[in-house]
């Protein structure tokens, strides 16, 4: 197995609720159950129960593979770029873990992406930060935001991870969380169990 893999992708802006489950912006919207007919689905719990899953980043094992825990229900699809996404049951709440290939430290992928979300409808920056993970041996740079998507607001949590603690370590993966505003704390929560779960091997 000959990969330590270094990063920069982008992940598009996550596009949720009533318009469409939650997907990267390469993945047209789909119909969210429940949207428009006057039900509004409970808020995302805290105390989610969770099943590993792995999957392959290649055609060949050798290439290497990555998982992470996931709320059990959630459905899971691993897209043609190895992205691992996982969806409630309702679509309105996403977990996405993606490799990155080329990318800076955790915390310049963070600026980087603040930039990019430069003109986003209703965009409202929660959080920036960065954090030593000792135990873990990782570096997390965390960035929370709210936009809106058709007048109706949404929260997006992304972490970048890197596999040690040096001035120059690149992040190698990416954390996302996304889902409806009220889902907030739910979202905190399976960030919080997910991250030191997420495993890149090759």
């Amino acid at each position: 197995m000959k990969r330590i893999a270094t990063a920069l992708a982008t992940s598009g802006l996550l596009l949720l609720g009533c318009a469409g489950t939650a997907h990267a912006d390469t993945h047209p919207p789909q119909p969210v159950d429940g949207c428009g007919d006057g039900y509004v689905r409970p808020a995302l719990g805290t105390h989610l129960h969770y099943k590993f899953k792995g999957w392959s980043v290649g055609s060949d094992p050798d290439e290497g593979s990555m998982g992470i825990d996931a709320p059990r229900g959630w459905s899971f699809v691993r897209t043609p770029q190895a992205e691992g996404r996982f969806h409630s049951p309702g679509g309105q709440d996403l977990l996405s873990l993606r490799e990155l290939e080329g990318a800076g430290t955790p915390a310049a992928e963070m600026a980087a992406k603040v930039e990019t979300l430069a003109g986003t409808s209703g965009l409202k920056v929660l959080g920036e930060h960065v954090k030593d993970m000792g135990g873990l041996g990782q570096r997390w740079a965390t960035l929370s935001y709210r936009w809106n998507d058709m007048g109706e607001p949404r929260i997006v949590k992304e972490r970048w991870i890197s596999y040690g603690t040096g001035p120059a370590d690149a992040a190698v993966m990416v954390v996302t969380v996304a889902g409806r505003a009220m889902d907030g704390n739910g979202l905190d929560a399976v960030l919080a169990h997910v991250s030191p779960t997420a495993v890149l091997a090759g």
